[in-house]
């Protein structure tokens, strides 16, 4: 099984920073088709970075994201691949161009543009401060082992 494990998100933005730091974290477990990789790029070019590959099997997602929950909330699901109405993935698009860089575009426009395998899992962990600089917040660096645990569960058959 061929899995690409992505992280999301912003370096130097505080807990925004989590997708790309797990993905330093792993870095050196990747090995028996696995492969882990910053995803931070831009959702258009993922598209098409995807589409020249051997496709995946599955792509497991890592980013901090904001939904109201408590700080350090982990939440981990299989992504539905539930599009929403065209003129507003062509907001994402446009987000996207203009490097806006979010799991939900990601996830959207990627999407949107059958880049995606068919089975995406999604490991996501609520922020608590935002703003320029290193370092995570108590409550989600407190948190960093049991993500780099769920993400690396995800990759399992």
């Amino acid at each position: 099984m061929r899995v690409l494990v992505g992280g999301v998100g912003y370096r130097n933005l505080r807990d925004e920073s989590l997708g790309p730091h797990v993905t330093d974290l792993l870095a050196g477990r990747a090995r028996d088709g696995v492969e882990v990789e910053d995803l931070s790029y831009g959702p258009i070019q993922l598209s098409h970075n995807l589409q020249d590959r051997t496709p995946y099997d599955r792509l497991v997602l890592v980013s901090a994201v904001r939904r109201g929950r408590v700080p350090g909330t982990i939440e981990s699901y299989r992504w539905d691949g539930a599009l929403p109405p065209p003129e507003q993935v062509q907001e994402r698009v446009a987000e996207a161009v203009t490097g806006v860089i979010s799991l939900d575009n990601l996830l959207i426009v990627c999407g949107a543009l059958r880049a995606l395998p068919g089975d995406v899992r999604v490991v996501e962990v609520e922020p608590s401060e935002e703003g320029w600089g290193e370092g995570f917040s108590a409550q989600v660096a407190s948190r960093i082992p049991e993500v780099v645990e769920a993400v690396w569960t995800s990759t399992r058959p």
